[in-house]
Parts: C-alpha cells; sequence; structure tokens
C-alpha cells in the first residue's frame, strides 16, 4: 500500500474571516460554525509533516475559476448572488492555500473547476505515476468536495480514506452524516493518529 495525502480546498474563501464563506455567515444567509469548519487545519498540517517525512506525496486541491466563471464545472449559478463579491477567483487571496498549510518543496498542487479533484484535472495521472493506491483525503466540505473527489476516485480504483477529524463541513452533524454515508461501502475513515501509525 502505498498513499498519498489530499488537501482539498483549505483556500482562505472557505475557511478564512474575510472569505466568501464569511461574508455569508455575517449577511445572514448561511448558518455556518467557522470554528468547527476550520479545526482540521492543525490535524491536516500533522499529516502532511508526517507524509514528507515518510516520503510520501502531499497533494493540495484548489478550486480556482476565472473572474467570469466560464471554466466552472459545477452549478455555480446557485452560489448566493446577494453577495457582491467573487468567490475562488484565480490569482486573488480567497483562492490562497491558508497560512498554516502552506505548500512546501516536492509537494503537489491540482487546480479543479468543480466538487470533485478527478474531473478534467491531471489528479490521477499524478497518483498513477508515483504507483499510489491509496489516497487519505483532507479538507473541507465532507459532503462536497471531500465526498466528491472520494466517490470520484473509488470509481478510478483507488482505495479511499477519510480522515475524520482532519475534515469538516459547514455543521457538524452534515460532517458526521457524511462520514456514515460512506464508511463502509464506499471509503475507510480513519483518525488523524491512526493515519500517521500506519505511516510507520
Amino acid at each position: 500500500m502505498k498513499q498519498a495525502l489530499l488537501i482539498v480546498d483549505m483556500e482562505n474563501d472557505v475557511i478564512k474571516e474575510g472569505g466568501y464563506n464569511h461574508s455569508l455567515v455575517k449577511d445572514g444567509i448561511i448558518p455556518i460554525d467557522f470554528e468547527f469548519y476550520a479545526s482540521p487545519i492543525p490535524n491536516v498540517k500533522r499529516l502532511a509533516e508526517a507524509f514528507r517525512a515518510a516520503g510520501n506525496p502531499v497533494i493540495y486541491i484548489t478550486l480556482e475559476l476565472k473572474p467570469d466563471y466560464s471554466d466552472a464545472c459545477f452549478p455555480y449559478w446557485r452560489m448566493h448572488e446577494t453577495i457582491e463579491r467573487q468567490f475562488h477567483v484565480e490569482g486573488t487571496w480567497g483562492a490562497q492555500i491558508v497560512d498554516e498549510l502552506t505548500p512546501e518543496e516536492g509537494d503537489y498542487k491540482v487546480i479543479k473547476k468543480g466538487f470533485g479533484g478527478f474531473h478534467n484535472t491531471e489528479l490521477e495521472t499524478i497518483l498513477r505515476n508515483l504507483d499510489i493506491d491509496t489516497c487519505v483525503v483532507t479538507g473541507v466540505g465532507t459532503p462536497v468536495c471531500v465526498g466528491s473527489t472520494v466517490r470520484e476516485g473509488v470509481s478510478r480504483n483507488f482505495r479511499m480514506v477519510v480522515v475524520s477529524d482532519g475534515t469538516a463541513s459547514f455543521t457538524r452533524q452534515s460532517h458526521e452524516a457524511e462520514l456514515k454515508t460512506i464508511m463502509h461501502p464506499i471509503a475507510d475513515v480513519k483518525t488523524t493518529d491512526e493515519v500517521i501509525e500506519s505511516l510507520k
């Protein structure tokens, strides 16, 4: 078993104050538990350090779009038009990976245009060329971009592992529901400590 760490959508627009999702909360459009939503950061950092130390690849997956969303592969028109700001636009602060998880030399970065990390990206090519058969998935949000990436990976015959305390969603309830949904038929669910132990 050769594992790669996937870090999904840990970007400023997603989990940081001043980002797009934070604007939704400030305007009372969507209730988001931001303390929980950002909670994976320390564990994702631990995992990235452990994977690098073990010689296993760390792959960042980010959503970055053109300002007119002409390259978007998801229903971007359903985003809240009451917010007079753009989201995940390439080259902006909002699309940048959070400072706590800045990629290091030797890490990989894959830019996606939709929810899943495999669709229309080079992720599968990278994994095949590195002889990876198992993807350990972290990031946000559990039921959408993380879950989509996991399902896409399974359909390509990768073994997928979701880190229960290295992922999060808008609410704890939606996070826990997705973990229960994927646990048996789709992917393994492990804690950060269990994954780090497996690297040994």
